[in-house]
């Protein structure tokens, strides 16, 4: 016992060293059997086969004539629709002038009386009040002609709330009454003179021309060859004009082209399907579109759709940035690297948490990305094949193993 006392004593350095060594080895030898494991739980989940692209809008357009050399003020605001024979927007000539001079001294009468009104009713002239002052102390810090037109407008809508307001809080038989018809009566004058630009059609209209009106021919889209369709991306791509003139775009019809990669997603290109296109550049809008024709020429699908009820968005664009979603699988989502793969009986399988054990379930990969796969239960035969317990089987919410590879 002695000799051992002295052993122990002569060698405490090295036997200190030994401990530590096999402390460290018991650590290490711990961590690399549980280390590696996460535990993650099933979800619902989506997987898009999408392709980003360049969209290109084609639009029923319409530029409408004017005397380009007077000046004009808009009664439709930029990107509102308007009906056929509508008024959109009025000459600022001397007649203009003579009108607006008109309407001006009647509202000044107008104002005169409205210390008349009950109490109520100056509560909803004092907030239309305040509005226009806004609008007005706006207007002074824009050097857009385009905004100050649209201030215009919102200014001569509140105008005319005010003037309606005015003639409900006023009896038939008053003095603003009276004025109330009078300025109606100039109004409904006004819109149909010679003074006034109807627009022919019925559409949206906007203020904004790119030269690029009536270079394709709208009724004949549908019968463009891949040729076509490349001498008009290239017009496209390569057009920079942007004037002031006045256009109705058809709000009940528009293309929309994309020309992108084949092969990828041929499968789920079908003609008189619907598609969602996420639009990138209009912070992630997303339409759903007809594929009216797909032409597969020179390894790229030319596909052509139609929308008939998001026009307003597209009305000033040609070229947007975009990602046409093809087709979507949903189903109960895991990480890939949940999924292994029994090299032996050759199936797929995720590790169910079971209590403190884990369990072995196989799955089938319906669809996968680059770090998301959705699965699917296998049918009880192969669980029977694989020699596996079929009374365990994958469910959203069920929590898995994943261990680190």
């Amino acid at each position: 016992m002695e000799k051992i006392i002295n052993f122990l004593k002569s060698n405490v350095k090295v036997i200190i060293v030994i401990v530590i060594l096999l402390i460290f080895l018991i650590l290490y030898l711990t961590k690399a059997e549980f280390r590696q494991k996460t535990v993650y739980t099933v979800v619902n989940g989506d997987i898009e086969h999408s392709v980003e692209a360049n969209l290109y809008v084609i639009k029923d357009e319409t530029v409408i004539d004017y005397d380009t050399t007077q000046a004009i003020t808009s009664i439709v605001e930029q990107g509102k629709r308007a009906r056929e024979n509508e008024v959109i927007a009025t000459y600022q000539n001397s007649s203009y002038e003579e009108y607006q001079r008109e309407i001006e001294q009647i509202d000044k009468q107008i104002q005169t009386l409205v210390k008349d009104l009950p109490e109520t009713y100056s509560a909803d002239i004092v907030n239309i009040d305040n509005k226009i002052l806004d609008y007005s102390n706006e207007i002074q810090g824009t050097t857009s002609y385009l905004k100050m037109q649209e201030y215009k407008v919102k200014l001569d809508e509140l105008a005319y709330r005010k003037i309606n307001v005015l003639a409900n809080a006023s009896p038939d038989s008053s003095a603003i009454r009276d004025l109330v018809n009078q300025r109606e009566n100039l109004e409904n004058l006004s819109k149909t003179s010679e003074n006034t630009i109807l627009t022919p059609i019925s559409g949206v209209v906007t203020y904004k021309i790119d030269s690029l009106e009536n270079t394709y021919s709208f009724n004949d889209i549908e019968n463009y060859t891949a040729s076509d369709f490349d001498k008009l991306i290239a017009s496209y791509d390569s057009n920079n004009s942007s004037e002031f003139g006045i256009k109705v775009v058809d709000n009940f019809k528009t293309y929309l082209l994309v020309k992108s990669q084949a092969g990828e997603n041929d499968e789920y290109i079908k003609q008189g399907n619907s598609y969602r296109i996420r639009i990138s550049d209009l912070e992630n809008v997303t339409i759903t579109a007809v594929l009216v024709r797909n032409i597969t020429q020179d390894n790229y699908n030319y596909s052509l759709f139609e929308i008939d009820n998001e026009v307003d968005s597209l009305v000033d664009y040609r070229k947007l940035s975009c990602e046409v979603i093809w087709d979507v699988e949903s189903g109960m989502a895991v990480p890939l690297n949940a999924v292994y793969k029994d090299e032996t009986q050759e199936y797929n399988y995720v590790l169910l948490v079971y209590g403190t054990d884990y369990i072995r379930v196989p799955v089938r990969i319906i669809a996968q990305s680059d770090s998301i796969a959705i699965v699917e239960n296998v049918d009880n035969e192969e669980y029977e094949k694989y020699n596996l317990d079929s009374t365990f089987k994958l469910e959203v919410y069920d929590e898995l193993v994943i261990e680190e590879k």
